[in-house]
């Protein structure tokens, strides 16, 4: 299990919890490389389509590849989250008993960025709406729209 925390950056004597904000790419490549690059212009450019502002091109290393823009729909964040060593502390929920299984430890995320779109790109064309990224949001939404309401039967014996 995981536990989403902001990233806490020490300035002085206080820490200050900060959050940035970006546009991830979902590349249809691998690059083995997970930090920074500074200059990014250098190798990433994408242009915006004349017809509709949802769509680019840009190349990389020589190939030519087209993005579509995926907007997260509203009331949802999307969240960059890299894995820490910290553990959150166990707690027991009201067990007496010594023989009680232990809890899975919580494992702390710590939130690098945020963002309300992403861009998914693919060789020479277009993803298209059923692509599994495009496709994707719909269908995390709509899970998680049923993990957190109550059941239709639930309601009625309530009323």
């Amino acid at each position: 299990m995981f536990a989403l925390q902001s990233q806490q950056q020490s300035s002085g004597s206080e820490t200050e919890k900060t959050t940035d904000t970006c546009t991830p790419n979902i590349l249809p490549c691998r690059i083995h490389h997970d930090g920074p690059v500074r200059s990014l212009d250098r190798y990433w450019e994408p242009v915006s389509d004349d017809k509709d502002k949802n769509l680019q091109t840009a190349y990389f290393r020589g190939r030519k590849l087209r993005g579509r823009r995926v907007e997260i729909p509203e009331g949802y964040e999307g969240v960059v989250a890299m894995p820490t060593e910290r553990v959150l502390p166990a707690t027991r929920k009201g067990v007496e008993d010594d023989e009680a299984e232990p809890e899975e430890p919580v494992k702390i995320l710590e939130k690098q960025a945020t963002f309300g779109e992403f861009m998914v790109w693919d060789h020479e064309v277009v993803p298209a709406a059923d692509d599994p990224y495009v496709k994707g949001v719909e269908e995390w939404v709509k899970l998680a729209q049923v993990m957190h309401s109550t059941p239709a039967s639930e309601k009625k014996a309530s009323t």
